[in-house]
Protein backbone atom coordinates (compact mmCIF):
# COMPACT_ATOMS: atom_id res chain seq x y z
CA UNK A 1 0.00 0.00 0.00
CA UNK A 2 3.23 2.23 0.67
CA UNK A 3 3.89 2.04 -3.11
CA UNK A 4 0.61 2.62 -4.02
CA UNK A 5 0.11 5.83 -2.11
CA UNK A 6 3.07 7.07 -3.57
CA UNK A 7 1.53 6.30 -6.83
CA UNK A 8 -1.69 7.92 -5.48
CA UNK A 9 -0.55 11.85 -6.00
CA UNK A 10 1.27 10.79 -9.66
CA UNK A 11 -1.89 9.23 -10.98
CA UNK A 12 -3.87 12.21 -11.71
CA UNK A 13 -3.91 11.39 -15.63
CA UNK A 14 -4.84 14.25 -17.85
CA UNK A 15 -6.03 12.59 -21.28
CA UNK A 16 -4.01 13.59 -24.60
CA UNK A 17 -4.07 13.75 -28.01
CA UNK A 18 -7.71 14.35 -28.29
CA UNK A 19 -9.23 13.81 -31.77
CA UNK A 20 -12.59 14.41 -33.01
CA UNK A 21 -13.68 12.81 -36.30
CA UNK A 22 -17.50 13.99 -37.84
CA UNK A 23 -19.78 11.77 -38.81
CA UNK A 24 -22.62 13.62 -40.17
CA UNK A 25 -24.63 10.97 -41.73
CA UNK A 26 -25.21 9.84 -38.38
CA UNK A 27 -24.82 12.94 -36.63
CA UNK A 28 -22.36 11.76 -34.63
CA UNK A 29 -18.83 12.83 -33.32
CA UNK A 30 -16.43 10.30 -32.47
CA UNK A 31 -13.83 11.03 -29.95
CA UNK A 32 -10.00 9.34 -29.16
CA UNK A 33 -7.48 10.24 -26.96
CA UNK A 34 -4.92 8.37 -24.45
CA UNK A 35 -3.58 9.09 -20.92
CA UNK A 36 0.39 8.12 -20.52
CA UNK A 37 0.04 5.51 -17.60
CA UNK A 38 3.34 3.96 -18.11
CA UNK A 39 4.23 4.74 -14.51
CA UNK A 40 1.94 1.60 -13.40
CA UNK A 41 2.05 -1.48 -15.90
CA UNK A 42 -0.84 -2.72 -14.91
CA UNK A 43 -4.79 -2.09 -15.90
CA UNK A 44 -6.64 0.53 -14.15
CA UNK A 45 -9.81 1.49 -13.41
CA UNK A 46 -10.86 4.71 -14.76
CA UNK A 47 -13.32 6.97 -15.16
CA UNK A 48 -13.81 9.39 -17.82
CA UNK A 49 -15.80 12.92 -17.67
CA UNK A 50 -16.98 14.55 -21.31
CA UNK A 51 -17.99 17.89 -21.84
CA UNK A 52 -19.30 19.25 -24.98
CA UNK A 53 -19.76 22.97 -25.64
CA UNK A 54 -22.00 24.28 -28.75
CA UNK A 55 -21.10 27.65 -30.28
CA UNK A 56 -18.42 28.55 -27.80
CA UNK A 57 -16.84 26.54 -25.18
CA UNK A 58 -18.61 28.55 -22.42
CA UNK A 59 -22.30 26.85 -23.92
CA UNK A 60 -21.61 23.44 -21.99
CA UNK A 61 -24.74 21.46 -23.37
CA UNK A 62 -23.78 18.19 -22.48
CA UNK A 63 -21.53 15.82 -19.05
CA UNK A 64 -21.40 12.51 -19.11
CA UNK A 65 -19.00 9.95 -17.72
CA UNK A 66 -17.92 7.02 -20.12
CA UNK A 67 -16.05 4.00 -17.77
CA UNK A 68 -12.95 1.87 -18.58
CA UNK A 69 -10.07 -0.15 -17.99
CA UNK A 70 -6.80 1.45 -19.20
CA UNK A 71 -3.45 -0.23 -19.33
CA UNK A 72 0.11 1.73 -20.92
CA UNK A 73 -1.22 4.81 -23.60
CA UNK A 74 -3.84 2.59 -25.22
CA UNK A 75 -6.15 4.25 -26.95
CA UNK A 76 -9.75 5.28 -25.83
CA UNK A 77 -12.99 5.87 -27.95
CA UNK A 78 -16.62 6.78 -27.70
CA UNK A 79 -18.98 8.38 -29.33
CA UNK A 80 -22.16 11.50 -28.73
CA UNK A 81 -25.28 11.74 -30.84
CA UNK A 82 -26.48 14.98 -31.80
CA UNK A 83 -30.08 16.21 -32.08
CA UNK A 84 -28.93 19.03 -33.79
CA UNK A 85 -27.24 18.26 -37.50
CA UNK A 86 -23.38 18.83 -36.62
CA UNK A 87 -23.46 20.97 -40.26
CA UNK A 88 -25.30 24.29 -38.63
CA UNK A 89 -22.97 24.33 -35.25
CA UNK A 90 -19.58 24.31 -34.24
CA UNK A 91 -18.63 22.09 -31.12
CA UNK A 92 -15.88 21.62 -28.53
CA UNK A 93 -14.73 18.81 -26.71
CA UNK A 94 -12.98 18.45 -23.86
CA UNK A 95 -12.14 15.56 -20.95
CA UNK A 96 -10.70 14.76 -17.62
CA UNK A 97 -9.88 11.50 -15.69
CA UNK A 98 -10.29 9.97 -12.78
CA UNK A 99 -8.73 6.72 -11.05
CA UNK A 100 -11.40 4.57 -9.64
CA UNK A 101 -9.50 1.77 -8.50
CA UNK A 102 -9.71 0.00 -5.15
CA UNK A 103 -6.23 -0.93 -4.91
CA UNK A 104 -5.40 3.16 -4.75
CA UNK A 105 -5.94 5.11 -1.54
CA UNK A 106 -9.13 7.69 -1.52
CA UNK A 107 -9.37 10.69 -1.53
CA UNK A 108 -9.02 10.60 -5.35
CA UNK A 109 -9.12 13.72 -7.24
CA UNK A 110 -10.21 14.61 -11.28
CA UNK A 111 -6.87 15.10 -13.50
CA UNK A 112 -7.02 18.85 -15.14
CA UNK A 113 -9.26 18.84 -18.01
CA UNK A 114 -7.42 18.42 -21.50
CA UNK A 115 -7.37 21.46 -23.84
CA UNK A 116 -10.54 22.36 -26.10
CA UNK A 117 -10.50 20.51 -29.42
CA UNK A 118 -13.43 21.35 -31.90
CA UNK A 119 -15.20 19.71 -34.76
CA UNK A 120 -15.23 20.84 -38.38
CA UNK A 121 -16.29 23.81 -39.69
CA UNK A 122 -19.65 24.76 -41.19
CA UNK A 123 -20.30 24.21 -44.69
CA UNK A 124 -20.36 26.94 -46.76
CA UNK A 125 -22.99 28.52 -48.38
CA UNK A 126 -21.62 29.61 -52.14
CA UNK A 127 -23.87 31.59 -54.22
CA UNK A 128 -26.95 30.09 -52.60
CA UNK A 129 -29.72 31.68 -50.50
CA UNK A 130 -29.40 28.91 -47.80
CA UNK A 131 -28.52 25.48 -46.83
CA UNK A 132 -30.74 22.97 -44.48
CA UNK A 133 -30.07 19.89 -42.42
CA UNK A 134 -30.23 16.88 -41.94
CA UNK A 135 -30.32 15.78 -45.90
CA UNK A 136 -31.96 12.86 -46.74
CA UNK A 137 -32.44 11.47 -42.83
CA UNK A 138 -33.98 8.26 -41.97
CA UNK A 139 -35.61 8.03 -38.84
CA UNK A 140 -38.54 5.85 -36.93
CA UNK A 141 -42.01 7.16 -37.05
CA UNK A 142 -42.85 8.77 -33.21
CA UNK A 143 -39.49 10.45 -33.76
CA UNK A 144 -38.70 13.92 -32.59
CA UNK A 145 -36.30 15.51 -35.60
CA UNK A 146 -34.89 18.74 -34.98
CA UNK A 147 -33.56 20.68 -38.68
CA UNK A 148 -31.09 23.38 -39.54
CA UNK A 149 -30.93 25.86 -42.13
CA UNK A 150 -27.86 28.33 -42.74
CA UNK A 151 -28.27 31.83 -44.31
CA UNK A 152 -26.58 34.78 -45.23
CA UNK A 153 -26.41 36.80 -41.68
CA UNK A 154 -28.71 39.74 -43.18
CA UNK A 155 -31.33 37.82 -45.11
CA UNK A 156 -34.09 36.01 -42.55
CA UNK A 157 -37.19 36.78 -44.21
CA UNK A 158 -37.73 33.30 -45.76
CA UNK A 159 -39.87 30.83 -44.31
CA UNK A 160 -39.51 26.71 -43.93
CA UNK A 161 -41.87 24.33 -44.07
CA UNK A 162 -42.43 20.05 -43.07
CA UNK A 163 -44.97 18.95 -45.78
CA UNK A 164 -46.27 22.49 -46.96
CA UNK A 165 -47.00 22.95 -43.03
CA UNK A 166 -44.59 26.26 -41.82
CA UNK A 167 -42.43 25.31 -38.85
CA UNK A 168 -41.79 27.67 -36.08
CA UNK A 169 -38.36 29.03 -36.45
CA UNK A 170 -35.87 29.60 -33.36
CA UNK A 171 -33.09 31.99 -34.13
CA UNK A 172 -29.41 29.41 -33.13
CA UNK A 173 -26.87 32.70 -33.81
CA UNK A 174 -26.99 35.31 -36.75
CA UNK A 175 -27.04 32.51 -39.55
CA UNK A 176 -28.49 29.82 -38.13
CA UNK A 177 -31.69 28.64 -37.29
CA UNK A 178 -33.74 25.48 -36.08
CA UNK A 179 -37.30 23.72 -36.35
CA UNK A 180 -38.27 21.01 -34.63
CA UNK A 181 -41.14 18.56 -35.56
CA UNK A 182 -42.65 16.09 -32.67
CA UNK A 183 -43.19 12.57 -33.42
CA UNK A 184 -43.30 12.27 -36.99
CA UNK A 185 -45.66 10.02 -38.74
CA UNK A 186 -44.78 7.47 -41.19
CA UNK A 187 -46.07 9.25 -44.81
CA UNK A 188 -45.06 7.04 -47.46
CA UNK A 189 -41.75 4.89 -49.09
CA UNK A 190 -40.60 8.22 -50.93
CA UNK A 191 -40.62 10.18 -47.76
CA UNK A 192 -41.48 14.06 -46.79
CA UNK A 193 -40.31 16.97 -48.04
CA UNK A 194 -38.82 19.47 -45.67
CA UNK A 195 -37.58 22.95 -47.40
CA UNK A 196 -37.49 26.84 -47.49
CA UNK A 197 -38.22 29.30 -49.48
CA UNK A 198 -38.06 33.38 -49.61
CA UNK A 199 -40.82 34.04 -51.03
CA UNK A 200 -43.94 31.79 -52.55
CA UNK A 201 -42.47 30.66 -56.15
CA UNK A 202 -39.11 31.22 -55.62
CA UNK A 203 -36.73 27.49 -56.31
CA UNK A 204 -37.11 25.82 -52.96
CA UNK A 205 -33.79 24.49 -51.05
CA UNK A 206 -35.16 20.97 -49.28
CA UNK A 207 -34.24 17.81 -47.93
CA UNK A 208 -35.88 14.69 -47.79
CA UNK A 209 -37.01 12.87 -44.40
CA UNK A 210 -37.54 9.62 -44.73
CA UNK A 211 -39.89 8.20 -41.71
CA UNK A 212 -39.51 4.56 -40.99
CA UNK A 213 -42.73 2.27 -39.84
CA UNK A 214 -40.62 0.76 -36.14
CA UNK A 215 -39.06 -3.11 -36.73
CA UNK A 216 -41.06 -5.34 -34.88
CA UNK A 217 -40.09 -8.40 -32.66
CA UNK A 218 -40.33 -11.74 -35.05
CA UNK A 219 -43.39 -13.65 -33.78
CA UNK A 220 -43.94 -17.65 -33.14
CA UNK A 221 -40.45 -18.47 -33.37
CA UNK A 222 -39.98 -22.19 -34.50
CA UNK A 223 -38.06 -24.81 -36.08
CA UNK A 224 -38.75 -28.42 -36.86
CA UNK A 225 -37.36 -31.14 -39.03
CA UNK A 226 -39.15 -33.38 -40.98
CA UNK A 227 -36.06 -36.03 -41.98
CA UNK A 228 -33.26 -35.31 -39.33
CA UNK A 229 -30.83 -33.73 -41.69
CA UNK A 230 -32.25 -30.38 -42.13
CA UNK A 231 -34.10 -27.74 -39.17
CA UNK A 232 -36.47 -25.21 -41.18
CA UNK A 233 -37.12 -22.46 -38.82
CA UNK A 234 -40.23 -19.97 -39.13
CA UNK A 235 -40.69 -17.15 -37.90
CA UNK A 236 -43.58 -13.81 -38.56
CA UNK A 237 -42.08 -11.00 -39.15
CA UNK A 238 -44.64 -8.21 -38.48
CA UNK A 239 -45.61 -5.46 -40.31
CA UNK A 240 -43.55 -4.23 -42.89
CA UNK A 241 -41.52 -1.50 -42.11
CA UNK A 242 -42.42 0.55 -45.37
CA UNK A 243 -39.11 1.83 -46.50
CA UNK A 244 -36.65 -0.19 -49.00
CA UNK A 245 -33.79 1.59 -47.02
CA UNK A 246 -34.96 -0.07 -43.60
CA UNK A 247 -35.88 -3.23 -45.07
CA UNK A 248 -34.41 -5.89 -42.23
CA UNK A 249 -31.91 -8.31 -42.49
CA UNK A 250 -32.67 -11.75 -40.62
CA UNK A 251 -29.83 -13.99 -39.21
CA UNK A 252 -29.81 -17.14 -37.47
CA UNK A 253 -27.31 -17.63 -34.30
CA UNK A 254 -26.95 -20.88 -33.49
CA UNK A 255 -25.28 -20.66 -29.32
CA UNK A 256 -23.75 -24.36 -29.19
CA UNK A 257 -21.44 -24.73 -32.14
CA UNK A 258 -20.92 -20.61 -32.70
CA UNK A 259 -22.70 -21.07 -36.20
CA UNK A 260 -24.55 -18.12 -37.75
CA UNK A 261 -26.47 -17.91 -41.06
CA UNK A 262 -28.02 -15.30 -43.26
CA UNK A 263 -31.20 -16.17 -44.36
CA UNK A 264 -32.75 -15.55 -47.69
CA UNK A 265 -36.17 -14.65 -46.77
CA UNK A 266 -37.82 -12.82 -44.07
CA UNK A 267 -39.85 -15.43 -42.67
CA UNK A 268 -38.17 -18.88 -42.78
CA UNK A 269 -34.72 -20.01 -43.16
CA UNK A 270 -33.28 -23.79 -43.53
CA UNK A 271 -29.90 -25.14 -40.85
CA UNK A 272 -28.30 -28.05 -42.01
CA UNK A 273 -28.16 -30.19 -39.52
CA UNK A 274 -24.16 -31.25 -38.87
CA UNK A 275 -22.46 -34.58 -39.37
CA UNK A 276 -21.51 -34.77 -35.89
CA UNK A 277 -25.60 -34.85 -35.06
CA UNK A 278 -25.82 -31.90 -32.58
CA UNK A 279 -29.04 -32.65 -30.38
CA UNK A 280 -29.44 -29.73 -28.99
CA UNK A 281 -29.87 -26.36 -30.29
CA UNK A 282 -29.78 -23.14 -29.03
CA UNK A 283 -31.09 -20.34 -31.80
CA UNK A 284 -30.89 -17.00 -31.42
CA UNK A 285 -32.99 -14.92 -34.65
CA UNK A 286 -31.87 -11.33 -35.33
CA UNK A 287 -33.68 -9.01 -37.26
CA UNK A 288 -31.79 -5.90 -37.69
CA UNK A 289 -31.78 -2.90 -40.30
CA UNK A 290 -30.44 0.36 -39.87
CA UNK A 291 -32.49 1.92 -36.74
CA UNK A 292 -32.68 -1.21 -34.64
CA UNK A 293 -32.45 -4.45 -34.09
CA UNK A 294 -34.72 -7.48 -32.16
CA UNK A 295 -34.38 -10.98 -31.57
CA UNK A 296 -36.11 -13.62 -30.64
CA UNK A 297 -34.94 -17.52 -28.91
CA UNK A 298 -35.90 -20.72 -29.27
CA UNK A 299 -34.30 -23.84 -27.65
CA UNK A 300 -35.08 -27.52 -27.96
CA UNK A 301 -33.93 -30.87 -28.93
CA UNK A 302 -33.88 -31.97 -32.09
CA UNK A 303 -35.32 -35.18 -31.52
CA UNK A 304 -38.27 -33.43 -30.16
CA UNK A 305 -38.91 -31.23 -32.94
CA UNK A 306 -39.95 -33.46 -35.45
CA UNK A 307 -42.79 -34.73 -38.02
CA UNK A 308 -41.63 -38.34 -37.67
CA UNK A 309 -42.67 -41.37 -39.41
CA UNK A 310 -45.45 -43.50 -36.30
CA UNK A 311 -42.46 -46.11 -36.24
CA UNK A 312 -39.74 -43.21 -35.83
CA UNK A 313 -41.92 -41.80 -32.76
CA UNK A 314 -42.47 -45.24 -31.23
CA UNK A 315 -38.27 -45.76 -30.78
CA UNK A 316 -38.28 -42.22 -29.24
CA UNK A 317 -41.54 -42.61 -27.05
CA UNK A 318 -39.71 -46.20 -25.96
CA UNK A 319 -36.24 -45.26 -25.93
CA UNK A 320 -37.16 -41.86 -23.92
CA UNK A 321 -35.94 -43.23 -20.82
CA UNK A 322 -32.48 -44.47 -21.38
CA UNK A 323 -31.87 -41.45 -24.45
CA UNK A 324 -29.66 -39.64 -21.59
CA UNK A 325 -27.41 -43.01 -21.59
CA UNK A 326 -27.54 -43.97 -25.13
CA UNK A 327 -26.47 -40.02 -25.98
CA UNK A 328 -25.14 -39.75 -29.61
CA UNK A 329 -25.87 -43.57 -30.36
CA UNK A 330 -29.93 -43.34 -29.98
CA UNK A 331 -30.08 -40.41 -32.32
CA UNK A 332 -27.53 -41.85 -35.29
CA UNK A 333 -30.00 -45.14 -34.63
CA UNK A 334 -32.78 -42.96 -35.28
CA UNK A 335 -31.36 -41.16 -38.13
CA UNK A 336 -30.06 -44.76 -39.88
CA UNK A 337 -33.91 -45.77 -39.52
CA UNK A 338 -35.46 -42.92 -40.87
CA UNK A 339 -32.87 -42.39 -43.69
CA UNK A 340 -33.31 -46.32 -44.23
CA UNK A 341 -29.22 -46.22 -45.08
Amino acid sequence: MILLNNFSESLKLTPESLKISTNFSQQRLDFQWHVNNSLYRQRIEMVFQIQISRIVTSNVIWVGNYSASVKGTQALHWSWESELPLECATHYVRIRSLVDDARFPKPRAWSPWSSWEKDSVKPSLGKGYFLIFPQDKIVEEGSNVTFCSISRSNQNNFSCFWEKKQMRREQLTADVSTYTVHQVPYIGPTGGTVFCEMKPGDDPTGSILFVSQILEEPKNFSCETRDLKNLVCTWNPGRNTGLLKTTPIYTLFEAFSQKRKVCEHNNRCTWQVTENFQKQYNFTLVAENILRKRSANSVFHLVHRGFLPSFLSLYIEVFNQVQEVLGDCFLNIALLLFSGT
